[in-house]
């Protein structure tokens, strides 16, 4: 069994910020998707666009 703070479920945009977020408040996490790679529907959507983060 996986010990963890945090379950994320899917590797999109908000999942992915979720890490981030979780990570600076120094809580172990695990993430998982159905996809092989993250991005979520904004990846799969548009696989040929490049994504930027806009602050």
């Amino acid at each position: 069994m996986i010990k963890t703070d945090i379950l994320i479920i899917g590797a999109g945009p908000t999942g992915l910020f979720t890490v981030f977020e979780a990570g600076l408040l120094k809580l172990k996490c695990h993430l998982i998707d159905a996809l092989a790679q993250p991005g979520g529907q904004l990846a799969e959507i548009y696989p040929k666009k490049p994504i930027y983060d806009i602050p």
